[in-house]
């Protein structure tokens, strides 16, 4: 199932607006009694710390596959309850660009896990997967065996076929090529030891690229989906 990125374009402006916002509050309470002195220190995180938080949870989200996300489903769905609850408690707190960050990622998250659901009750073809994967990735590779040495140039190739080809999926189509987007990340992290500095810098500037292109027709299917 596909998994929304359009976070992906707020995320610079959100790290400096995040930087600009205290971080902790510390209150130290000190009570004597005879001869015995105690110090209590309580640390209350700040909202922009808890933001902060969900934002880098909401990407984790959407970077995992849909059958990794099902498996889990129930404490996915309780942890979101449990970290915006904490996050509207402090609402206040946050700068007015912070709070449409926060109303953002809950929108983009509710419609991430109506889309998973969605998806749930009509898997993806194993089939037509393993055909997106070999357009995707090469009809000579599979994920399961590419190593560290292979992951920049799958990548590479990866990213050729979806500029060539984005404007002519279907929403069915993303949803198989976010798939196998999902699954190459996971690979990726398997083999991170393995890779160079250099593959590291590369591919991350590949999946920021892809990440855009995705969102962009995010944009705009939710624009389609909102007019409906």
């Amino acid at each position: 199932m596909k998994k929304l990125a359009i976070w992906s374009y707020s995320l610079a402006l959100s790290a400096v607006i995040l930087a600009c916002e205290s971080r902790t509050t510390t209150q130290t309470t000190t009570t004597t009694d005879g001869n015995d002195t105690t110090t209590v220190t309580r640390r209350t995180t700040k909202a922009s710390d808890e933001l902060e938080e969900f934002r880098g949870w909401v990407k984790n989200k959407a970077d995992r596959t849909d059958s990794a996300a099902r498996e889990n489903w129930p404490e996915v769905k309780e942890d979101f309850k449990r970290r915006t609850a904490r996050l509207d408690s402090k609402a206040d707190s946050l700068s007015a660009e912070a709070r449409a960050e926060y109303n953002r990622l809950k929108a983009e998250y509710q419609i991430w896990e109506e889309k998973n659901a969605q998806r749930a009750s009509q898997p993806l073809d194993p089939n037509k997967l393993r055909q997106w994967e070999q357009e995707l990735l090469g009809p000579t590779k599979e994920l399961t065996t590419l190593t560290a040495a292979d992951m920049r140039e799958t990548y590479l190739l990866f990213m050729g076929i979806v500029r060539a080809k984005k404007n002519k999926w279907t929403q069915d189509d993303w949803d198989y090529v976010d798939n196998v987007y999902a699954r190459l990340n996971d690979r990726k992290e398997e083999l991170e030891g393995g890779l160079s500095t250099a593959d590291r810098l590369k591919i991350k500037s590949l999946q920021a690229e892809y990440l855009a292109l995705e969102a962009t027709h995010d944009a705009k299917d939710l624009y389609q989906h909102v007019r409906k």
